[in-house]
Parts: structure tokens; C-alpha cells; sequence
């Protein structure tokens, strides 16, 4: 690797792709991201760059803005949502963050990229009445069936990511506590509260799974061994389709949804669903709320500051509003 040296210090002038997508790679798993991230970086880089080899690009410091809006223009000329396309721009950027502040590039290109817009396409949850189709469809006399009963008690309950469900622990459930101390994105803990309902699902489900020698995953598949993800969200597409329900996605990541806007739905407030959501910031909370504006309106007609205070005196008038 040629390095050309600027006063004091150095640059890493004929970086390969393949290298400097090593060394992202390593850099990630010093940070101890999910194995989740890892390969959602993965497999953001791994079609980019052959993107790029087609261009005759295989250097790190090859890569221009321009380069970089041809490509998200190609990945748009092929049908690629503007939603990827603005996801597949942050995991790049941050990308070359990282070569830049490794000095593997002389400057970072993406700070002359604008970000692309994304689309204002908002998941439709499932009703009450669709959640209640669904559960009652499940006949739970077989193993896998309760298996996956109890999950989507859980999650409609608590708003869980599915991988955060099928990494749980049994030592991670607090039935005393109503809690269950959850390791979310960034290895970050948290505390979850269930209520009675999920609670007596989760007992009834560990009382049928009893006791596994060296596991100590509560969900587990039917040989005990860990449970797949994608096993969860065929299972629960499949039921979907069983049950006919049409117009909205039957997944994992549509029942966090349901929780999440039902909960603000019920009179639940934005802080405390972006902790048991697990998010860093507010924005995702506020595409629930969005959401839920109907019965927020609703809500705000129930429990208006101004309407409970009632009647004030103007001066010498009083004046109501029917």
C-alpha cells in the first residue's frame, strides 16, 4: 500500500475497495455492532462496489461525487425504492467516514452528496380486529404453533424487534418485575414492562418448553436450538395469507408498528415509547404519532388543558363556545 507523506502525517494513497471494506468491516465488529448492522452493511457495499467495478473504479480515492449520484441514479433506473436508495446513501457515508478519518482518502466525497429524499410512505398497522383474527387463527396443539403465538403476544405487547425476541434470554424475563431487560441495537440494555396478558403467555409457553440442557435462549426452534428470524416472519405471512387479511404487510416489523401506534393511540406518550422501542432519537416516534393523528385529535378533545378549564372571565363577559 502506498502511503504519501504530507508534513507530519500521511495518506493512504492507493487504498483498494476490497481493503478498505476489510478494514470497515473490522472496525464495526470493534464496535460490537449487531450482527444485524454488519450485514446490512454488507450487503449495502457488496452491490456498490461492483457498481463501481463496472466503471473501471477499484480505489478508494477513485470514488467522486459524481460517481456516487450516478449510482444511486442507477439504482433508481432499476426500481429500487427511494427509501433503499436514501439508507443504502447513509451506510456509504458513513462508510467513508471512516476511510476518511483513517486517512485511507484524502477528503470524504459524500460531503458534496446530497442526501436523497426519502418517500413519506408511512406502514400501515394492523387493527384490533385484524390482530384478533390473527391470534385466534393459531391453534396451538402443535409446538411450533404456540411458539409462535406467544411471540406475537409478546411483541404486539412490548413493540419488540424480532431479532431482539429471538435473542432473548430466560434470565432476561422479570415475571415479578413485569420487565424483560432487553439487548437492543448498539448493545444497548433496556427495560421493557408486559402486561398480564403476555405474561401468561410466556408461562404457559415455558411450561411446555421445560427444561433444555445448555440453552438458555427462551425461544428456541422444535430441535433446541435458536430460533430463526426468518422462520418468524415466513410463519407469520403464511397465517396472513390464511386468515385473508389483505392491504397490510402480516410481519414482526408490522406488529411493532401496531404496538407502537396503539400505544399513543391509548394515551401513551412519545418519550416513554422511544425507550421501550429502543430508539436513539424521536424521529421514528414521531412517524407513529403521525400515525395515530386521528385518535390523537381525539384524545386532545378528551383531555384539552383549556376545555377542562372551563368557562374564563373576559373583563365584564363571559364567552362560550358550543
Amino acid at each position: 500500500m502506498a502511503r504519501a507523506t504530507v508534513g507530519r502525517t500521511f495518506i493512504a494513497s492507493d487504498v483498494s475497495l476490497g481493503n478498505a471494506s476489510e478494514a470497515f468491516r473490522l472496525r464495526c465488529q470493534a464496535q460490537g455492532l449487531s450482527a444485524g448492522t454488519l450485514v446490512w452493511y454488507r450487503d449495502i457495499l457488496k452491490p456498490w462496489m461492483a457498481f463501481l467495478d463496472r466503471h473501471g473504479v477499484t480505489l478508494a480515492k477513485e470514488v467522486t461525487p459524481n460517481l456516487i449520484r450516478l449510482s444511486f441514479e442507477d439504482m433508481s433506473e432499476r426500481g429500487v425504492s427511494r427509501n433503499t436508495i436514501a439508507r443504502t446513501y447513509g451506510g456509504l457515508r458513513c462508510f467513508f467516514g471512516f476511510l476518511s478519518r483513517e486517512r485511507m482518502v484524502p477528503q470524504n466525497p459524500f460531503q458534496l452528496v446530497e442526501k436523497p429524499r426519502m418517500e413519506k410512505k408511512l406502514v400501515k398497522p394492523l387493527s384490533m380486529d385484524q390482530a384478533r383474527l390473527l391470534l385466534a387463527a393459531i391453534k396451538t396443539k402443535r409446538w411450533t404453533d404456540q411458539n409462535l403465538r406467544t411471540i406475537m403476544v409478546l411483541v404486539l405487547d412490548t413493540g419488540l424487534r424480532v431479532s431482539e425476541v429471538t435473542s432473548l434470554r430466560r434470565d432476561q424475563v422479570d415475571f415479578h418485575g413485569g420487565v424483560l431487560r432487553v439487548m437492543g441495537k448498539g448493545a444497548k440494555e433496556r427495560e421493557v414492562p408486559f402486561g398480564v396478558t403476555a405474561k401468561q403467555a410466556l408461562w404457559s409457553y415455558i411450561a411446555r418448553r421445560g427444561e433444555i440442557p445448555g440453552q438458555d435462549l427462551l425461544f428456541v426452534n422444535r430441535y433446541g436450538g435458536k430460533l430463526c428470524r426468518y422462520w418468524v416472519e415466513k410463519a407469520m405471512r403464511n397465517l396472513g395469507r390464511a386468515v385473508g387479511i389483505e392491504g397490510v404487510r402480516v410481519s414482526p416489523h408490522t406488529l411493532r408498528h401496531t404496538f407502537a401506534t396503539q400505544y399513543i393511540e391509548n394515551g401513551g406518550d412519545a418519550f416513554s415509547l422511544q425507550k421501550f422501542l429502543g430508539h436513539s432519537t424521536l424521529d421514528m416516534v414521531r412517524v407513529y404519532v403521525g400515525l395515530a393523528d386521528t385518535d390523537v385529535a381525539q384524545l386532545h378533545r378528551k383531555f384539552s388543558p383549556m376545555d377542562r378549564l372551563g368557562i374564563v372571565a373576559t373583563g365584564s363577559r363571559r364567552v362560550i363556545v358550543r
